[in-house]
């Protein structure tokens, strides 16, 4: 956009309320009344505005009209920071008690429910910080020198980077004297600016950068201590203030802009007020900063992703306790997985049963001995997953020797009474050494049965750690690898929690209740976690033609994810349509925040900052799209509908260029963007290159979560 245009539009419509306030004060001195200050609207319709709009009682209305009636006043007051701490307080818990009696199987309800309660905690406790008695500031200890070095290394190691070392100061940073007045250069210097290119703005999100203007930050946070308890409080205030305004203002837009606001906000409570940091931070790691990612897996799904049946048939011919021994033997083998207690990783054991029969003749002069063996072995192995590596312990084995002896003969045997008396002898013989002879065949089958075993199970193990850490190595490049990941396990399911989420970026809530599958998995997504990956795949003021947009997708995600992403059919076939055409388009994401996703109420909502290009048309300027697609399943399928596109400018003033731009840009997404059936089966991977079917049996969407049940 014309930045020299965009300034000359301000200044207008700078001067245009400029006079319509004088005529306004002009008028009101002329008048043969008193001169008074008015207020637009009464105190209890701005303490309104105060209060989130999705938990404003017009917007509960629609869920249950007597409980937006009890909860409206309440909710005027607990937002209200004039209202005194005590007055908030119990407003609090009117609105707890409120919640905990609402009837949640009331659509809507469980999610306005969920969105009140977070509100509830953050205010609550951010009046609680506020009434600290200790002021004092944190330790003076400064992460800055150890986070330029950082910088340093990771400048020296890209190119051009050597550049940003004077920009930044990075060298003066090395010094724990660095005065305030480089910090807050420095830190203005890493603050992104409208004047920076696409790419300047995208370079300085890098971890490594952020994670030095948090250092900074966090520091000359606690450089700024007051000692005059007044001036303190006042600064609390205005901090915790600040804190609540931001983290209000992300869950309203979803701007990145907001999240760093929130983080850094945050940073600098920990470093200036420790006391109020400790009684606000439970709240925000709970509803804010959580887990944003989690997954459970039963171990019935787990037996048949591993689970593996082999029969192999050989010929034994072998010299065992001095008689010569040949014949066949057939061995089976049954890989299960059983799920064992663990708090602090996800622990399991690979089990293998086995059979082995055979039918063998041992040839020892004079005699010859026909034997049947049915033997059974368990191999069992534990392995763990900590959240960064798999691996095993070492593996047992039991096993049961059953053999029976069907024949003896000797060489003797046409002799009459000799004949009789040797075969008697050659029998008492074989039962004397039978138990030694399933000892040698115990000893057998351990010594074969388990190192098999292990090497199979060490090989799998590491072909996984070596997938899984490309993977996590990909996300660490793209600044989006989960700086958390919990595991752990029962007696029948698997857990693991992950978190992505990063310096200037925000994390998940309380993860909503959710029935665990006893045969299946069940997958719990935050919007957070999808739109901290989206800022990954580098659409930042991109400008990609709209049949590119899918292959752009693919191919982000296949680099990012280290495998290959399919989001489309090749062979899907195009549907006839008798309309005309749309001429080429090409969209012009946003440099920030391109693309965004809202998990609401049984539907995704997703966000589009870019301009449109279309061959032979005007260029249309960067819009704020909304789509809205609802979610269900419905005759084994499952179901997305668009809604009605929402097109949106934040300058353009003139309403019918507006509504023509509007509709050229529903014309040109509602010919991709359509209701679409899709099959609720899909391939996971199992053992032996084997597809396992899952179907997607549940689905629910809610208060910024995707709840979903495979079985």
């Amino acid at each position: 956009m014309n930045t020299t245009r965009s300034t000359a539009h301000k200044v207008r419509n700078a001067l245009g309320m400029l006079s319509i306030a004088t005529a306004m004060l002009l008028a009101s001195i002329t008048s043969t009344g008193t001169l008074r200050a008015t207020q637009d609207e009464p105190p209890v319709a701005n303490a309104a505005k105060l209060v989130p709009e999705d938990i404003r009682e017009e917007a509960l209305e629609k869920v249950d009209a007597a409980f937006a009636a009890s909860a409206g006043p309440q909710l005027r007051v607990l937002f209200n920071n004039e209202e005194s701490a005590d007055a908030r307080r119990s407003a609090a818990a009117e609105l707890t008690n409120l919640a905990d009696q609402a009837d949640q199987s009331t659509p809507g309800m469980a999610s306005a429910v969920s969105r009140l309660r977070r509100r509830i905690a953050l205010i609550e406790a951010t009046v609680n910080a506020g009434e600290v008695q200790d002021l004092s500031a944190g330790s003076t200890t400064s992460n800055v020198p150890s986070a330029a070095q950082a910088a340093i290394d990771w400048l020296n190691s890209v190119g051009n980077g050597q550049l940003w070392l004077d920009y930044l100061h990075l060298n003066d940073l090395l010094d724990e004297g660095v005065s305030a007045d480089v910090l807050k250069k420095v830190s203005e210097n890493l603050t992104p600016a409208e004047t920076m290119e696409d790419s300047q703005r995208s370079f300085m999100q890098r971890p490594q950068l952020l994670k030095l203007k948090a250092a900074i930050d966090s520091t000359l946070a606690t450089g700024s201590a007051d000692s005059g308890e007044e001036a303190a409080r006042a600064e609390l205030k205005q901090m915790l203030d600040h804190l609540v305004a931001s983290t209000l203002a992300y869950e309203a837009r979803q701007l990145s802009v907001d999240a760093d606001a929130v983080r850094s906000a945050y940073r600098a409570l920990r470093s200036r007020f420790p006391a109020a940091y400790a009684v606000i931070s439970p709240v925000m790691v709970n509803h804010y900063f959580n887990h944003n990612l989690h997954i459970t897996v039963s171990e019935n799904l787990l037996s048949r992703l591993v689970s593996d049946y082999r029969s192999e048939s050989g010929c034994i011919a072998d010299c065992i306790m001095g008689a010569w021994v040949t014949g066949s033997q057939v061995t089976s083998v049954n890989v299960t997985a059983d799920i064992i207690p663990s708090s602090n990783s996800a622990a399991f054991r690979i089990q293998a049963d086995g059979n082995t029969r055979s039918d063998t003749i041992a040839r020892k002069d004079p005699a010859t001995v026909r034997t049947l063996g049915n033997h059974f072995f368990h191999t069992a192995k534990p392995v763990y997953f900590n959240g960064h590596d798999v691996y095993g312990g070492p593996g047992s084995i039991d096993v049961n020797v059953n053999s029976q002896t069907v024949a003896v003969n000797t060489k003797y045997d046409g002799i009459p009474l000799i004949g009789g008396i040797i075969r008697n002898i050659a029998r008492k013989e074989v039962a004397k050494s039978k138990g030694q002879s399933e000892a040698l065949t115990r000893d057998r089958l351990r010594d074969e049965a388990l190192p098999k075993f292990e090497t199979e199970v060490d090989n799998q193990l590491a072909e996984l750690n070596d997938t899984l850490h490309k993977t996590l190595s990909s996300l660490e490049r793209k600044g989006v690898a989960p700086e958390s990941i919990s595991a752990r396990s029962s007696s029948n399911q698997i857990a693991v929690s992950s978190r992505t989420m990063n310096v200037n970026r925000v994390g998940g809530s309380t993860q909503p209740p959710m029935l665990l599958s006893s045969s299946g998995l069940a997958l719990q997504v935050h919007e957070t976690a999808l739109n901290n990956t989206i800022d990954a795949l580098e659409f930042n003021g991109r400008s990609i033609p709209e049949d590119q947009v899918a292959s752009e997708l693919e191919a982000a995600l296949s680099e990012l994810l280290q495998r290959d992403i399919k989001l489309s059919k090749d062979d899907k076939p195009k549907e006839e349509s008798t309309e005309e055409p749309e001429p080429p388009t090409t969209f012009v994401f946003s440099s920030t925040d391109p693309i965004r996703a809202h998990f609401g109420e049984d539907e995704i909502i997703l966000v589009l900052r870019a301009g449109v290009n279309q061959e032979g048309k005007d260029p249309i300027p960067e819009q704020i799209i909304t789509v809205p697609i609802s979610v269900s399943l419905q005759g084994g399928k499952l179901i997305l509908e668009p809604g009605t596109f929402g097109v949106a400018s934040v300058e353009e003033t003139n309403r019918a260029r507006q509504i023509g731009r509007a509709n050229q840009i529903r014309r040109v997404l509602g010919r991709t963007i359509v209701r679409r059936e899709l099959d609720t089966t899909f391939d996971l991977q199992g053992s032996a290159d084997r597809a396992l079917m899952l179907t997607l049996s549940y689905i629910r969407i809610s208060d910024g979560w995707v709840t979903a049940e495979l079985q």
